[in-house]
């Protein structure tokens, strides 16, 4: 019985190294399921609310679809000013880079941790510094006060 003990141990210890040495199987190729729902599977109302969004659909995850889906079924809802601004906010997020995008979640991922008080400052600096970019308007000259009488 030793003898067959020794035999099973020898042969396993010179059979590991073979073992390991031979190349792993390769593992059946899992196919990532597509992400849902595609552009096509949209309402003709959800294809217009988020019509911005069309060209970088396919990119998006399932995840992020379903999102911008939750939004778009909340779009009817809202008051129209609010819908201008998704949509102009919608435009402006298409025309960014991905790399903009990454940043941008970045920074608004970093904006939820901060306390009340210091995301009130921030967002009064981001509006400070919004309005230091709109264009100056100069108040109109009235024409009839600088004619000369003749």
């Amino acid at each position: 019985m030793v003898k067959a003990l020794v035999s099973i141990v020898l042969g396993l210890s010179l059979a590991a190294p073979v073992i390991a040495a031979a190349p792993p199987q390769p593992k059946a190729a899992v196919q990532p399921k597509p992400a849902k729902p595609e552009w096509t599977e949209l309402t003709p109302a959800q294809q217009t609310v988020l019509a911005p969004l069309k060209d970088d659909w396919k990119e998006l995850d399932t995840l992020r679809r379903a999102k911008w889906v939750k939004v778009a079924k909340a779009y009817p809802k809202m008051k129209p000013e609010q819908q201008q601004r998704l949509q102009a906010q919608m435009k402006d997020w298409a025309k960014l880079t991905p790399e903009q995008r990454r940043v941008a979640r970045e920074n608004y991922k970093t904006i939820k941790k901060l306390p009340p008080e210091k995301r009130e400052q921030v967002k009064a600096q981001w509006q400070q510094y919004q309005q230091s970019l709109a264009p100056k308007v100069e108040p109109a000259t009235d024409s009839s006060a600088t004619t000369t009488s003749q």
